[in-house]
């Protein structure tokens, strides 16, 4: 982000003298301490909320218009939000972040949407209630979401409190803080729709058995659960887990609320069959999951489990959201 802007422009007018002497090793840590140390500045001095200049909301009114979004969405975006921050800090301008950002919103929705009609049909929004977005950040779903559910029947929960709290304001959806002990999920509702989009594709072994069981139980007898993971196969590995401690949290240490614990929190792969074998400990059919290949941002799978008798198959087209071809 301001990081590496604060680099380019050093580099870009010393040229390759700088370049050669930020490579050695011993000057590089100090160097970079420094330009943390400036950021971190920096991210103080910021509004509780990105600013949207002029070039910015006409990126987002194009947006709106493209996908007849609806023209009263809010579209403040929380400077702890590290969605956000992953566009600028791969070299996106803030018109173009901004751009990114509410069309990978659209995603979201169109997933979530997508699922609801395959299960409740044409009237889902009378019925995928009430609604828990479980590990939701800072709300790229719920903006758009609250507009098709009431929000007074849409749940939001993350172990980021400033995220869950950001959401109650903005968008008048219901918070739940979470933790880091999945039994600590303490709710007496029981949910018609959870959706966890890319937390068990952080979690270790342990905690990702955990917390499928714990969300499981919250879920209604007519209920489902979506979920998303990385496959092995993204890294080419015969293992069925594969857990490292490195994710998009360790990155910025201007985050507020990043998370820094390594052991419960990091990169997660796993395959199928493992997948299956957790989801059979909860007395889940092989007939009542069903499985979609690189569904969440081209990437991830997407696992809808039901507790009644699977609807799902591959008759529901999703689609990518490249924000670059808009």
């Amino acid at each position: 982000m301001l990081k590496n802007l604060l680099k380019k422009i050093v580099l870009a007018t010393f040229g390759p003298p700088v370049k050669y002497v930020i490579s050695q090793m011993y000057i590089y840590k100090p160097v970079e301490e420094r330009f943390q140390f400036l950021e971190t500045m920096l991210q103080d001095a910021y509004p509780d909320e990105w600013v949207i200049n002029e070039r910015s909301a006409e990126e987002i009114e194009r947006i709106k218009n493209i996908f007849d979004l609806p023209q009263d969405f809010n579209t403040g975006i929380s400077k702890n939000d590290l969605m956000f921050r992953f566009f600028i800090q791969n070299n996106f301008s803030f018109p173009e972040a901004f751009k990114a950002y509410f069309v990978r919103s659209v995603h979201f929705l169109d997933m979530i949407s997508k699922i609801a009609e395959k299960k409740w049909g044409k009237n889902w929004q009378q019925q995928a209630y009430p609604f828990l977005d479980f590990a939701s950040g800072y709300g790229a779903l719920e903006r758009l979401l609250v507009h098709y559910l009431p929000a007074n029947q849409i749940y939001t929960s993350d172990i980021k409190k400033k995220g869950v709290d950001f959401q109650v304001e903005k968008f008048g959806v219901n918070g739940i803080y979470s933790s880091f002990t999945p039994e600590d999920f303490k709710t007496d509702v029981r949910f018609k729709f959870i959706f966890v989009g890319s937390l068990f594709s952080h979690l270790p072994e342990d905690l990702f058995t955990r917390w499928l069981k714990v969300l499981h139980n919250h879920l209604h007898e007519d209920g489902i659960l979506a979920f998303t993971v990385h496959d092995t196969s993204i890294i080419n590995s015969p293992e069925d887990t594969v857990y490292l401690t490195a994710s998009e949290d360790l990155t910025s240490n201007v985050v507020e609320d990043a998370i820094r614990k390594k052991e419960s929190y990091g990169t997660m792969y796993v395959n199928e069959k493992y997948v299956k074998n957790e989801i059979a400990k909860l007395g889940v059919a092989a007939n009542q999951y069903y499985r979609y290949e690189k569904i969440f941002c081209n990437l991830q799978d997407i696992y809808v489990v039901n507790k009644q008798a699977n609807v799902f198959d591959n008759s529901i087209t999703f689609n990518y959201y490249d924000s670059t071809k808009y």
